[in-house]
């Protein structure tokens, strides 16, 4: 079925212009024109739902199809908007400004909005998940990442979590797959819970620059190197910082030696 008034999107690399939409597994199909269709629209939207510019501002290239049957493949949600509807704080980047946002050490969040059924099914104790509640029956899900390598429209990352306080003491963990991070200013020593360093996650801490001074990270936080996230740059995602530069090399070490 046709999409009305679909957001076309320029792609420089095939001449074409295309849209997204999403079958009935939320599976992406890419449809390609020489020119936009665009009808006239007489609805109103928020200020969060305009798109920029067609011919200025264009989102990243979408990945191919072989790229998305990646093990643990995140997808974008370019037919959503630019900003996300909860928090416009979070918000998918342009093609020439995503190429800057997403280099190796940018650590970023994404927020999920799930019903109370979905976050059960996933449990509170997921791998980078931070879950807030909202009202009865939605919850925000909030998961962090630290970008590790950068491909043609993607990157792969490294999950950020707390295992709700736990550390690497949950059960199930492996505390030499894993290291502290956390903020500029803060001790590293502070940040272990007691047992942590004994059972084996002995890795150097890795230092973060906030990219905002009020921005806050758990003492609890801790890097997985042993799993590694494929995510599609057309994510909407809020900036949390950069990893020290000179801890740059010790991040990527960490993560090839855990392949």
């Amino acid at each position: 079925m046709a999409t009305l008034n679909p957001n076309w999107i320029w792609s420089n690399d095939h001449k074409n212009y295309y849209y997204v939409t999403y079958d009935q597994w939320n599976r992406p199909e890419y449809h390609w024109a020489p020119q936009p269709d665009v009808r006239p629209r007489h609805d109103s939207s928020g200020p969060h739902d305009l798109m920029p510019n067609l011919v200025q501002v264009q989102p990243p290239e979408p990945v191919p199809n072989n790229v998305r049957n990646l093990n643990g493949f995140i997808s974008g949600t370019p037919t959503t908007g630019w900003y996300d509807q909860l928090d416009a704080s979070y918000r998918m980047r342009t093609g020439q400004e995503a190429s800057r946002f997403f280099v190796e050490g940018r650590i970023f969040s994404m927020l999920y909005v799930e019903n109370a059924a979905e976050t059960a099914q996933f449990g509170r104790d997921a791998d980078a998940y931070t879950v807030v509640r909202f009202g009865e029956f939605a919850h925000s899900t909030i998961r962090r990442f630290v970008v590790v390598e950068v491909r043609r429209g993607f990157v792969n990352a490294c999950g950020i979590g707390t295992y709700s306080g736990r550390g690497t003491l949950k059960p199930g963990c492996v505390p030499s797959e894993h290291t502290i991070v956390y903020f500029t200013g803060t001790n590293p020593a502070s940040c272990y819970i007691h047992g942590e360093y004994e059972g084996g996650m002995d890795k150097e801490p890795i230092q973060i620059e906030p990219a905002d001074p009020n921005e806050k990270i758990r003492f609890d936080s801790r890097i997985r190197f042993s799993k590694t996230y494929p995510i599609e740059m057309n994510v909407k995602v809020k900036d949390i910082g950069r990893v020290a530069p000179g801890q740059l090399s010790t991040l990527l070490q960490y993560w090839s030696d855990s392949r």
